[in-house]
C-alpha cells in the first residue's frame, strides 16, 4: 500500500514542521496509514502539504526518532509507516544483544542457533494464520530483490524486509519482537562478511521456497524451507573465523 490515499492539507501557518507533524502523526495513529505503508516521494509529499522538502525531511525525522516511521535505502526503499512499540522494543531488544557480544556475554553462534529455532516456528504459524496483507508484503520484498538493486546495501536491506514480513505473518509479536532483533544483529555482523560468499539467486530462490510454502499453507513445507535456507547460511557462516558452528 501506499499513503496515496490519504488527504492531506496545505500547511499556513508560521510553524509548518509542527503542523506536518501534526497532520502525518494523526493519519498514523487513525489508521488511514496503516505499518507497512508507503509515505509518497518527498517531492510529491512536499507538494501536498504546501511547505519545503527541508520542512518535510524536519518533520519525518521526528517521526522517525519517535519510531513512527523507518526509512529504506536503494531501489524500492523509502519512508513506511512502522509500528512504534514494536520498533522501539525491536530496537531496545538489538542494542542489548549488541552489548552482550561486546562483553562476552553470549556469542554469534549462540544467535544464529536461537535464530534457527525461532524464525522456523515462525515460518509454521505464518502458513497457518498469514493474510493477504501479509502475502502483499512478502511478495513486494523477493520482486524487488530480484529485481537486481544495484547497491549491495540495498539488496541485504531487502533481505532483511523479507524476513520481518515472514516473521509478521505469524502474529505473534513474542516471538517476532526477538526475531527482529536476531535480525538486527545478525545482518551487519554477518551477512556484510559472507557477502562475497553469496549467490543471490540461490538466496532469492530459497526466500521463494519460503513464501511460496507460507503462501499455500503448508506449515511443515515452511518449517523445512525456513530450515534448508539457514543451514545454506550457515554453511557460509562456519568458513568464518569469527564464528564457531
Amino acid at each position: 500500500m501506499t499513503a496515496a490515499h490519504v488527504d492531506f492539507a496545505p500547511v499556513r501557518v508560521q510553524n509548518a514542521v509542527d503542523q506536518v507533524l501534526a497532520q502525518l502523526k494523526a493519519a498514523i495513529l487513525s489508521g488511514q496509514l496503516r505499518p507497512g505503508d508507503r509515505l509518497p516521494p518527498e517531492s510529491e509529499l512536499a507538494a501536498r502539504f504546501g511547505v519545503s522538502r527541508q520542512v518535510l525531511r524536519e518533520a519525518l525525522k521526528v517521526l522517525a526518532a519517535s519510531s513512527l516511521v523507518v526509512s529504506a535505502r536503494g531501489r524500492g526503499g523509502g519512508t513506511f509507516v512502522a509500528h512504534p512499540a514494536s520498533e522501539a522494543a525491536i530496537r531496545s531488544l538489538a542494542e542489548t544483544l549488541h552489548l552482550m557480544l561486546d562483553l562476552d556475554r553470549i556469542s554469534l553462534a549462540e544467535i544464529v542457533e536461537a535464530r534457527r529455532v525461532v524464525e522456523a516456528t515462525c515460518a509454521r504459524l505464518a502458513a497457518r494464520r498469514r493474510t493477504d496483507e501479509d502475502l502483499v508484503a512478502m511478495c513486494q520484498a523477493l520482486e524487488q530483490a530480484e529485481a537486481r538493486p544495484t547497491a549491495d546495501e540495498a539488496w541485504l536491506d531487502l533481505d532483511v524486509v523479507f524476513h520481518r514480513a515472514e516473521a509478521s505473518a505469524a502474529h505473534n509479536r513474542m516471538l517476532v519482537l526477538p526475531l527482529a532483533s536476531m535480525h538486527a544483529v545478525v545482518q551487519p555482523r554477518l551477512n556484510r562478511l559472507i557477502f562475497p560468499l553469496l549467490d543471490r539467486r540461490t538466496i532469492e530462490g530459497q526466500h521463494r521456497a519460503i513464501f511460496e510454502a507460507i503462501r499455500d499453507q503448508a506449515p511443515e513445507r515452511a518449517e523445512q524451507a525456513v530450515r534448508r535456507h539457514l543451514d545454506h547460511l550457515g554453511a557460509l557462516y562456519s568458513r568464518l573465523p569469527v564464528l564457531n558452528l
